[in-house]
């Protein structure tokens, strides 16, 4: 498995506002990088965006998302710049 890159990430961000992939979906593709033994990233604002994406789909209460949609966008804006 190849090391994904920062555009590939925040593309998956905007699908989440697209309403194309689920937070769920990003999440658990994000896991299979940030739960690896020994993950190998050598991006340190991509690992940092994926241990971000990891949790986009922790819940706050049953119904209710941690982090909103404008968390997302200013995750996209935010590493979009670095």
């Amino acid at each position: 498995m190849g090391q994904p890159t920062k555009e590939e990430i925040i593309n998956k961000l905007k699908m989440i506002l697209q309403g194309k992939l689920s937070r769920e979906e990003v999440a658990d593709w994000a896991s299979e990088y940030v739960l690896q033994d020994e993950p190998n990233i050598s991006d340190e604002t991509v690992w940092e965006l994926l241990k971000v994406v990891f949790g986009v789909d922790l819940l706050d209460s049953p119904d209710e998302y941690l982090h909103g949609e404008q968390d997302i966008k200013d995750w996209i804006d935010e590493y979009s710049i670095r």
